[in-house]
């Protein structure tokens, strides 16, 4: 596992500045290079998490309480995008109800106009702002569980630590690095590190990605689950 202050401080050795690189991310006696480089293992880590929004590390579960009377569930503070065949009211009980998804605007003109029902929740929506609305409109204050996908969260402070796996992390680096080669003209530093990030890469979206695992395996274990994902 690498925080942040030794990603910053792996990435100035490998380009070759002087010394052991950053002591601290939000220090104001960086050297130029040094602010650079700082900036650019942010900028990285930001670029690789939003990549794709389905990524596993970012996948997260949540229980929310609905208020009654109110169709419109509070979104966690840091949801990105929802996993839409995971919203369940009252899962933990044997009277579950997994609830169904409908495109907005259906739901809308279906459910929405004139007098809306109350009761358990059967059916949900996703509205433009992001925000998940049932039907029908809740009577009780039963939990409703709900799966999504995180938004990713900046690395800001020294002791902060990416939420891309551990194992992989140097591929924040080689990001990084292709930033600085781009900025300073260096094509040495540039083809070794995207020769690097590409390898990286595959390997982390084949770990993190639903359905990529046999792309690294030499024979793939489960051939129902095996997406192609386009270049």
């Amino acid at each position: 596992m690498s925080t942040y202050l030794v990603l910053c401080q792996n990435m100035a050795r490998d380009i070759g500045i002087p010394g052991t690189g950053p002591d601290d991310v939000a220090s104001t006696s960086l050297s130029e290079e040094e602010n650079a480089v700082v900036r650019y293992v942010k900028q990285a880590d930001l670029d690789i998490q939003s990549r794709w929004f389905n990524w596993d590390f970012l996948w997260t579960e949540a229980t929310i309480t609905p208020v009654v009377g109110t169709s419109t569930l509070t979104s966690p503070s840091d949801v990105g995008n929802w996993k839409l065949d995971s919203i369940v009211f009252s899962k933990d009980t044997d009277s579950y109800q997994e609830l169904e998804y409908m495109d907005w605007d259906d739901y809308n003109i279906q459910y929405k106009m004139g007098v809306v029902e109350s009761g358990t929740p059967e059916v949900f929506a996703v509205k433009p702002d992001n925000v998940i609305d049932v039907y029908p409109t809740p009577d009780a204050t039963t939990a409703i569980s709900v799966a999504y996908w995180a938004t990713p969260t900046e690395l800001a402070v020294d002791a902060d630590v990416s939420a891309i796996p551990p194992r992989l992390h140097k591929i924040i680096t080689s990001r990084a690095k292709i930033y600085y080669a781009e900025s300073e003209d260096a094509p040495e530093i540039l083809s070794g590190a995207l020769a690097e990030f590409e390898d990286l890469l595959d390997k982390l979206e084949s770990d993190q990605l639903p359905g990529q695992k046999n792309r690294r395996f030499s024979r793939a274990q489960d051939i129902t689950n095996f997406t192609v994902v386009p270049q």
